[in-house]
């Protein structure tokens, strides 16, 4: 049960930077 818990917040982590760093790259050019 804790490994699924940390897989999905590592997932959900994961997710939010590669969003975020689309975000600044589509930004800054």
């Amino acid at each position: 049960m804790e490994n699924d818990l940390k897989f999905a917040v590592i997932s959900t982590i994961v997710i939010f930077t590669v969003l975020v760093g689309f975000g600044l790259i589509a930004v800054t050019h």
